[in-house]
């Protein structure tokens, strides 16, 4: 629906959505604020990044990862945050070790509300510079991000995800701006932050010919890698792969995976290789179309995931803003629309005894939405597509508050 430029009322659907977006922030907003006055005001997770900053301030980053450090810096935390273990210990990146270390000049519970308003704004940098429309319909898109249950648990959980998901957003647009260095340099960022997330990127970039950002990206990444060494050294090292070890077929790192549905055999590893060589020809297809090349990476990069968590799937919206972009088609929006649902029900619970669960809509939905990329990115059909698309609009149009401009 367009409607003229001199209304000032949006169309009917718009405002219904906004509301409804608006609402649904609104509770996510205060089920976290809830969370936190009434149950504790730190979660395990960010006390587990917490006590790993003040291991490394203290005792020096190698021991990061060493459980006795860890447990004697936990041993003030009340209840089950004391408890350290082989499958209860800080495993993520010594990046993020990192990013928490100023925070430890605070008590934790004002550390989680600084990292949860610094995640809060890098979801808005990421909705600024990737989100597509104007006004009130891309107000709507950051609306209804807040209140999808990846987000929420994003933030009360403490992970990284959104400032990941700015750090991949800014990347996409240093390489609409041919600029390879910050592009490769953001993109080496998001990969020490939470390399399973963005695994499929780099190798779209090469099979989109950009070569440059790609060389920027591994500069980048030897650098960091460089570092880490340095910090960590051997024993930092061998800590790391001890607390990784401990961590590995855990039920609650591949319940959002299809090795919970199906199970670590030979049909996962089919479709995962089915999956992923559909995300890439979609890039080999589309590879002038840096909104599509990084949107099927993001979703190759879900689709085929064996170690992820609700938290992790927001990236797919960012993969949904760069694809709305490209002006897709309307049946094409609709399926985007109906992610909004089997994101949700990803928030109940999982019974471990029975493989179907609430997450497996979105699973089904991923491979759908990779299936509609194909189609739609298959030269012969696509060019239909935009020749069906180009006689079914008006000769003339009123400006929208839907439109956006393309980026240089």
């Amino acid at each position: 629906m367009i409607f003229s430029a001199s209304s000032r009322r949006p169309p009917l659907w718009l405002a219904a959505a906004a509301v409804a977006s608006g609402w649904l922030a609104l509770y996510s907003i205060f089920f976290w604020i809830a969370k936190f006055v009434l149950q504790s005001p730190v979660h395990e997770d960010v006390r587990m990044n917490y006590v790993a900053a003040e291991a490394g301030l203290r005792y020096g980053w190698s021991t990061i990862y060493d459980q006795p450090t860890l447990r004697a810096l936990s041993a003030g935390f009340p209840g089950s945050a004391q408890i350290i273990n082989d499958q209860v210990t800080f495993a993520s990146t010594p990046l993020l070790a990192w990013m928490f270390a100023p925070l430890t000049l605070f008590s934790e519970p004002v550390a989680y509300v600084i990292w949860t308003l610094v995640s809060v704004a890098a979801l808005v940098v990421a909705w600024h510079i990737a989100a597509p429309y104007k006004g009130l319909g891309k107000l709507t898109l950051l609306f209804l991000a807040i209140g999808l249950a990846p987000f929420f648990a994003n933030f009360y959980f403490g992970q990284p995800n959104t400032i990941l998901m700015a750090l991949v957003a800014a990347a996409w647009w240093f390489c609409t701006r041919d600029r390879p260095l910050a592009a490769g340099a953001t993109l080496a960022l998001a990969t020490f932050i939470k390399p399973q997330a963005v695994i499929f990127l780099p190798a779209a970039l090469l099979i989109a010919g950009r070569y440059r950002d790609v060389a920027s990206w591994a500069g980048g990444c030897a650098i960091l890698g460089v570092i880490t060494l340095a910090s960590l050294g051997p024993s930092g090292l061998s800590g790391w792969w001890h607390a990784l070890r401990g961590l590995q077929g855990l039920n609650v790192n591949t319940e959002f995976t299809l090795i919970h549905l199906l199970g670590n055999g030979p049909l996962t590893y089919s479709l995962w290789g089915l999956q992923g060589a559909a995300a890439l020809l979609v890039v080999w297809w589309r590879r002038r179309e840096l909104e599509i090349v990084f949107a099927a990476a993001i979703l190759g990069t879900a689709a085929t995931a064996s170690y992820f968590h609700l938290a992790d799937y927001s990236n797919l919206v960012l993969a949904a803003w760069l694809v709305l972009r490209t002006s897709p088609p309307l049946w094409h929006g609709l399926w985007l629309l109906a992610g909004v649902l089997t994101m949700q029900l990803m928030d109940y619970g999982t019974d471990d005894l029975q493989p179907v669960t609430w997450h497996t809509p979105q699973l089904i939905w991923d491979a759908v939405w990779l299936g509609i990329l194909v189609v739609a990115s298959y030269p012969r059909i696509g060019l239909a597509m935009d020749q069906a698309q180009t006689l079914l609009k008006p000769r003339t149009t009123a400006p929208s508050s839907l439109t956006d401009e393309k980026p240089a």
